[in-house]
């Protein structure tokens, strides 16, 4: 039987008033998107490139999918936790058939030189061709990479950094795509072409742009915040190849948007707070508004200093949730997800942290706080993909979306789509698509493109049904 509603500026007062410091205003999203329109600009120019917090790394990727190209692809997915080899078919009628083989890199090689790691994917690559019968045939090869590169060409991806997961320090700084076909070259029994890397944004728009071709933007909405969108090749100015291509996609990394101060007009204390005591303090701002981790970490945070201060779980003990970054993503979902007057799920995780026997009324201010985070996450993406879109001035696009928080969060969802819509001119229209297709996918379609366009007229493995 549900329980009582609670109005949070009537039944906890304290909690709403703490909590309006996570309630942007719609002049505050509209100064975020305008702001975020004036950094790209930036970072596409030669001038500004350096020095923007949004630098749109150029890609290298010039072609979008039709739905009508047909072919065998391998694909190399690299996570910062597995790796994944693919054998990626495309037929009729929007069917993709996939057979794949999931790699963990044991930590030994992980924290090895980095001509090591590479070693041991290419001995993986080997085996997954031979065991598919097309280790003869020469496919083509799409990396699908998620770690940071400076691009320099489709197939030339110079490494910036690993995740902590990595210790390979020996391919900082050296191309990716060389140390693969190094070390690749170590089996000459198979044959492998590897055509270029792209990163998980950028994989996640190709792979629905290939069943949905007006797919113009990628999101990644989860433990990290990225974006990549169509663009207009003359706007590119750090572009220095041919302009015989009018489209250039590009990886906006807007997850470093507000490291020079742009945002520090909609920060709080608790942002403030946790940015410094975070791994790489003034750095990655945008998203530590909205990646998965730091979401879940303001809502610990500010449950926190409300039982500090005697304003909800009176009593209670702060031995597990007073502990830093101890609240998962699953939980602020769990607080979030029970209906109205129902406070079960809410319960079972607060018991998690040793919270038992609550007042209905306290775990309905948590559930409040949850909704009032993930709300402002959803709200400070809006004014994001809102710039991306008004600055392409395409009548109707779809975006692809990877990452869990939009999947997996209906209040995400509705707040997103809401202040999108707000925040885009209304001659454009769009719709938010969560992508089934794993980036992989996206590298395998990024291969053939590549491949059809290298050997345009005599490919027969790629066929462009135009």
């Amino acid at each position: 039987m549900a329980g009582p509603i609670f109005k949070p500026e009537v039944d906890f007062p304290e909690v709403y008033k703490l909590c309006q410091m996570f309630v942007p205003s719609e002049n505050d999203l509209v100064k975020v998107r305008d702001t975020m329109d004036r950094e790209m600009t930036a970072g596409l120019s030669k001038e500004g490139h350096d020095r923007s917090s949004v630098p749109c790394y150029l890609s290298y990727v010039q072609d979008l999918p039709s739905g009508r190209e047909r072919g065998r692809f391998l694909a190399l997915e690299m996570m910062p936790t597995n790796c994944r080899i693919m054998l990626v078919r495309f037929s009729s009628e929007k069917d993709v058939y996939m057979s794949s083989k999931c790699v963990i890199i044991p930590h030994s090689i992980a924290a090895a030189k980095g001509t090591e790691l590479f070693n041991f994917l290419a001995s993986n690559i080997a085996t997954f061709v031979k065991d598919k019968k097309v280790d003869k045939e020469n496919l083509p090869m799409g990396i699908a990479f998620a770690f940071s590169l400076n691009k320099l060409a489709l197939d030339v991806g110079i490494l910036i950094a690993w995740t902590k997961e990595f210790g390979a320090t020996g391919a900082i700084g050296k191309d990716v795509v060389q140390l693969l076909r190094d070390a690749l070259a170590k089996f000459p029994e198979i044959m492998v072409n590897i055509l270029g890397i792209i990163n998980v944004a950028i994989g996640s728009l190709l792979a629905l742009c290939w069943t949905q071709p007006d797919t113009r933007i990628g999101l990644n909405m989860g433990n990290i915040t990225n974006s990549c969108y169509v663009e207009d090749v003359d706007n590119c100015h750090m572009y220095t190849g041919t302009n015989n291509k009018s489209i250039m996609i590009v990886n906006t990394d807007w997850a470093h948007f507000g490291d020079g101060g742009q945002l520090d007009f909609v920060r709080n204390e608790f942002d403030k707070t946790l940015d410094e005591s975070s791994t790489n303090p003034g750095h990655r701002i945008y998203e530590k508004f909205s990646g998965a981790l730091f979401i879940s970490e303001l809502v610990r945070m500010v449950i926190v200093r409300l039982m500090r201060n005697g304003t909800i779980f009176e009593g209670q003990t702060l031995d597990l949730i007073g502990n830093q970054w101890r609240m998962d993503m699953s939980s602020v979902f769990d607080l979030d997800s029970d209906p109205p007057g129902v406070y079960t799920k809410a319960q079972e995780v607060m018991e998690k942290y040793r919270i038992r026997h609550c007042k209905e009324r306290d775990l309905a201010a948590v559930r409040y706080i949850s909704n009032i985070i993930l709300s402002r996450a959803a709200m400070m993406l809006s004014s994001g993909v809102a710039c991306l879109i008004n600055r392409m001035k395409i009548a109707q696009i779809s975006i692809s979306v990877d990452g869990g928080i939009y999947r997996l969060n209906p209040t995400f969802q509705t707040v997103i789509n809401k202040y999108t819509l707000q925040l885009t001119d209304p001659r454009y229209k769009f719709e938010y698509v969560v992508n089934q297709d794993s980036c992989g996918v996206g590298a395998a379609i990024m291969a053939g493109l590549a491949h059809a366009d290298k050997y345009r007229g005599e490919s027969k493995i790629f066929e462009l049904d135009f």
